[in-house]
Order: C-alpha cells, then structure tokens, then sequence
C-alpha cells in the first residue's frame, strides 16, 4: 500500500515515476518552483486541512499548476510531501545556496538596517546568494539579508540538539514547521534540517526511518529520540526531553518520567521506540 503523504498523484495527474503503478490519470513531469512567501501551507485538498508547511526558498515540484481555487498539486522536495500550495506562494525555481542559521531574519531593500524590511524569513529558510559585500549579502531573488545570519548549505551546525533548544517556548502548532509554531515531529525536521540531515516530516516516518533502535536496558544520552504513538520529543541527556506538546502548547524541556507518565495518563501508551541516530 503507497503512502498518500508521500505518493504524487491525485484523481487526475500522477508523476510519471508512477506510470505503471496507477492508472486513469494523465503522467507528467511536472515543473520545480520555489516558495516565494516566508512560510506557505501545503494543504491535503485545496482550501483544506493543514498538512505540514514550507519555507521560503523550499522546492516545490508542481504537477498541476491549477487545481482550482488558485491552488497548486505537487511535491515538497524536502520531505516529499505532497499536497496543495496556493500559487500566489510559488515562484521562479532559484538554486538555495546558504541557509538562515538565526531564529529568523530581515530583507532589507538596501544593505541599511535603518530601512523599512522586504520580508521577514523564518530559522532554516532557504536562499540564494547573488554577492556579498559590506557585511551584507545581497539575495538572487532581490534584498539584503547581514551576513551574520546566514551560513552555507552544509556547513552550518554540528549540533542539532542545540538547534532545538533555540525554539524552548516557541508555540505548539499542529502542521507547522517554523519558529513561530510547530509540532513535535516539525521540531526533529526542523533541526536536522539545519545540520544538512536528511529527514522525514511525520513522527511515524522518522520513527522507521532515522538511526537504530536501542534495547530496553540501554542507557539515553544527548541526541536520541523518544517515540510514542504519534509523539516524538529529543533528548537533551539521559533524563531530560525536549518536545514540542499540545499539553502546554509549547517546545518545553521536562524529565522523560514525567512525560511518560502524562502520556500513559493520557491513554497514548507507553514509549515505542527509542532510537540513536549514531554513536
């Protein structure tokens, strides 16, 4: 059974990766954009549910360029998500380069951060650096962004733990995947990104995807991720988890037993998995 999440194809158009496994649809290439908006919603059905979001400079590979109501049909190319993107938020595909390492950013319409800014962007956005002078980089796209606030793509962290940690009290947002709200499985994604790991979006994904499941008896340290039932939280060390939860409705730090225990309370279950991504 193909994974609706991560499967190209609706009712009328399919990728032609997909030519011989469905049928009744027209096969097409499709065209890669890149979002232009500083977050953008990718929704199940035009108009419909939050599925997760992108982030500025994300590609978006578009297999139906109108899907009504000024909705577009593709894939997410970090995650390969799929779902609908309002067009208005899609541009010109440009080449991401660097990579926003604050918790956030300015575009300035001059290297002058005494001007009135272009767009504000999110942590982990990515863009594309045309030149860069006077401690300014000037954006392929347009703009001035300082340079202390961008980093190459792949050369920018070494930790993603404490990537996390930067978003302590940013607000719980079920489907969102920037600093100003995001979910459990968003805050994994998220800070992965930002060490150049590859990385499903879903908790469940992650779950069969990333580094090795440890014994029962094995002791937790830094960087190992806890798995329940459609929940995921990072270790910070051996007893302390960070999570983004709908319990306080926030990334918070807590002692593991005492989100276990609210999660059994809860009738979520006990912990599933827990896995190392290396040793």
């Amino acid at each position: 059974m193909t994974d609706r999440r991560l499967t190209p194809c609706n009712a009328r158009v399919a990728h032609v990766s997909l030519r011989d496994k469905v049928k009744g649809v027209s096969f097409v290439e499709g065209t890669m954009s890149s979002v232009i908006a500083p977050v953008a919603n990718l929704l199940r059905e035009p108009r419909g549910g939050l599925e997760r979001q992108l982030l500025f400079g994300d590609s978006f590979l578009v297999l139906e360029p109108d899907s009504g109501a000024g909705y577009c049909f593709g894939q997410a190319q970090d995650g390969n998500y799929v779902g609908y993107i309002q067009q208005a938020n899609l541009g010109v595909f440009v080449e991401p380069t660097h990579i926003i390492c604050s918790l956030g950013a300015h575009i300035y319409p001059e290297p002058q951060l005494k001007t009135i800014p272009l767009m504000g962007l999110p942590f982990a956005a990515y863009i594309n650096i045309a030149r860069a002078e006077n401690g300014y980089c000037q954006l392929a796209t347009g703009g001035f962004i300082p340079l202390q606030q961008i980093a190459p793509l792949g050369r920018n962290f070494t930790d993603f733990v404490t990537v996390a940690e930067s978003f302590l009290r940013v607000p719980y947002l079920w489907g969102g995947d920037s600093n100003t709200g995001l979910d459990c499985s968003a805050l994994v994604h998220i800070a992965l990104r930002a060490q150049g790991i590859t990385c499903p979006r879903d908790s469940d994904l992650q779950e069969k995807s990333l580094g090795t499941a440890l014994t029962q008896d094995a002791e937790l340290q830094r960087g190992d991720l806890v798995f329940w039932k459609g929940h995921v939280g990072i270790m910070q060390d051996g007893a302390q988890i960070l999570h983004a939860n709908a319990h306080f409705m926030a990334v918070t730090s807590e002692p593991l037993a005492d989100v276990s225990a609210r999660v059994v309370a809860a009738g979520a279950g006990q912990i599933t998995t827990r896995r190392r991504l290396s040793d």
